[in-house]
């Protein structure tokens, strides 16, 4: 049997042209960063400065001491401004535009942000980073609003609304996220319609805390054309072909998912088998800043525990594009962009 050739190096990678889908902006973060002017937040000696430590908990409540436990209360609301909003969404961008990415779907969302500053001046905010980046770093992206389960179809259906009426910011769509577990998608429905019917597109945070029926409700109930990590999919051999069928895109975050201790390792992930099912999948970061990762050493980590090619990750790149929220014109040019450049 002839040997592959050993999976391309970190700095080969970081030169390719990239396409990344889920990453979340995580406003407190980035703000304490913003603030103590440094790039780690003030006091921070270890990870038991930042985070409270995960391997107490289980499921999603890990995820939530994961995130958000000792960190969202600690950010003063001063620093809640539109120019802070816009520094750290061009910060993000230019961190992106240093591992080669030309376009990025930021998830926005945080309750706290939005409520001090109303919808239409944090998504205002967010898209003049937006059109600076663009004409700085040659980065394009789009915002995805972020649907909270646990909040409720009511403020869901809010959510939908000032979606549609911010399009002009640059949201391109919405993800339906939180408590998969407790939260289903027919809660959601009509919201997640709403948006549809608006114009946007819909991802759904599943399968990640949850099993097959998570990805199947999101698929059915919810309409969902993209799945937020969704790796438990390789559960279900049917799902898979499902998936494979009707090119429903998987968001995939290793580092993530093994931080959560949804993986034992990367050997272990189920991304190697959900690629050789062939169901569409994307490589991405997740909570860069929150996670020490970013896109290029997600898909080097990925590349050499399955032995991927160059070409395979171009194939990945490819993936994302197609299922980027724009019109198909636009992806298209993006794929033709991609299969240009040679590292």
């Amino acid at each position: 049997m002839r040997k592959r050739p050993p999976a391309p190096s970190l700095a080969s990678i970081r030169r390719l042209p990239k396409v990344e889908l889920h990453v979340h902006l995580e406003t407190s973060l980035r703000l304490r960063r913003l603030a103590d002017r440094a790039p780690t937040p003030r006091g921070h000696d270890g990870e038991s400065a930042l985070i409270a430590d995960p391997s107490k908990f289980t499921g999603y409540d890990r995820l939530r001491r994961l995130r958000y436990a000792s960190r969202a209360g600690k950010i003063p609301d001063d620093l809640y401004t539109p120019e802070n909003i816009e520094q750290i969404t061009f910060d993000l961008l230019g961190e992106a535009h240093e591992q080669g990415v030309r376009y990025l779907e930021v998830r926005a969302g945080g309750r706290r942000g939005f409520a001090l500053l109303g919808t239409r001046r944090m998504l205002a905010a967010m898209a003049q980073a937006r059109v600076r980046a663009e004409e700085v770093f040659g980065v394009r992206a789009g915002f995805l609003m972020t649907i909270v389960r646990e909040r409720g179809p009511d403020e869901a259906e809010s959510r939908a609304r000032e979606a549609i009426d911010c399009k002009d910011c640059g949201v391109v769509g919405v993800d339906l996220a939180g408590d998969e577990e407790n939260y289903p998608p027919a809660l959601f429905t009509r919201a997640l319609g709403l948006a549809r019917d608006g114009g946007l597109g819909i991802t759904v945070h599943a399968g990640e805390f949850a099993g097959p029926a998570s990805i199947w409700t999101a698929v059915y109930q919810a309409g969902a054309q993209r799945l937020g990590h969704g790796i438990r999919a390789v559960e279900d051999p049917e799902l898979m072909a499902y998936l494979r069928e009707h090119r429903i895109t998987l968001e995939v975050c290793p580092s993530s998912n093994i931080r959560l201790g949804l993986s034992a390792g990367m050997g272990h992930h189920p991304v190697g088998a959900l690629m050789a099912a062939g169901v569409p999948v994307t490589i991405n970061s997740d909570d860069p800043v929150l996670l020490k990762t970013n896109l290029s050493r997600e898909l080097h980590t990925v590349a050499t525990a399955f032995s991927l090619t160059t070409g395979d990750l171009k194939a990945l790149m490819d993936a994302a594009a197609r299922a980027a929220f724009m019109p198909a014109d636009q992806s298209k040019v993006l794929q033709r962009q991609l299969a240009r450049v040679v590292p």
